[in-house]
């Protein structure tokens, strides 16, 4: 093979045309349309077949409805479910990170496709007049607050238990080493931790929840209302103002003769 001598009649700028402006920008989005476009379909992919079915329910807390002194808006209700796919990852180290002082209680990260998102709720009037009342109807997003019931790992849980619920406390769009390659956006990723049942009108409920409640008091309220569900009463039978008399402060129960006797 013979040597290539007629690199020296060449200059740089001519062979590397591009390195010339406007020429190149290899990291330019407006020159990256069919990359991302395959990148968008790959996630859509990845979600609609290796995600899994859910039941989303949008919060309708509003800033100027809300007590910004609590931060609650008592009355704010969850519209109906909407189901669509997304690509969980489950956090299942919990139980193992707590053996050692750790409480990273239960949570998961998950994907939604952007654009399929979007579609869904648009198509359903109770989303389109929430959002027009918030004059936010064009940007119908996740929001912290909205509920996630991960129903298709629900189904046949035993004890009669169902779906886990789970509360988004963040969306993100943009992480740039994560989840924009080729500068695009493609999908929403959100973090979610369990649901503490909160009462408010159509909120879902967890099956089996047997969370502490005192009848009326921090439960539904009583209501004259016809078919409105109040909290059923309830009974403990444990006392610890008894349990405190007897057990704790009995010194014969409680004989502190190995410490030097009573104080």
């Amino acid at each position: 093979m013979a040597c290539n001598t007629e690199r020296a009649n060449c200059t740089p700028e001519e062979i590397m045309a591009a390195g010339q402006l406007p020429c190149g920008k290899f990291v330019n989005g407006e020159n990256l349309q069919a990359e991302q476009l395959v990148y968008d379909l790959a996630y859509r992919d990845l979600i609609n077949n290796m995600g899994i079915e859910i039941n989303y329910y949008v919060n309708t807390f509003t800033l100027t409805g809300g007590n910004l002194l609590y931060g609650e808006q008592p009355t704010a209700a969850f519209l109906d479910a909407i189901p669509m796919q997304m690509y969980v990852e489950l956090s299942q180290d919990a139980l193992t990170l707590s053996q050692f002082g750790f409480d990273p209680g239960d949570d998961f990260t998950g994907f939604l496709h952007i654009e399929t998102f979007t579609d869904t709720m648009s198509a359903l009037s109770g989303v389109v007049d929430y959002f027009s009342l918030l004059d936010t109807f064009s940007a119908i997003e996740p929001r912290a607050g909205d509920l996630i019931e991960l129903t298709a790992l629900g189904c046949d849980r035993p004890g009669g238990r169902g779906p886990k619920i789970y509360e988004i406390t963040e969306r993100v769009d943009e992480d740039i080493s994560a989840i924009n390659p080729m500068l695009g956006h493609y999908v929403y990723r959100v973090r979610a931790k369990r649901y503490d049942y909160s009462y408010k009108p159509n909120s879902p409920k967890e099956k089996q929840n047997e969370q502490v409640y005192d009848d009326t008091f921090t439960g539904v309220l009583s209501t004259n209302i016809t078919d409105d569900a109040v909290s059923p009463s309830k009974r403990y039978v444990y006392d610890i103002d008894d349990i405190s008399k007897d057990d704790v402060y009995d010194m014969d129960k409680n004989n502190t003769d190995i410490y030097g006797g009573y104080y």
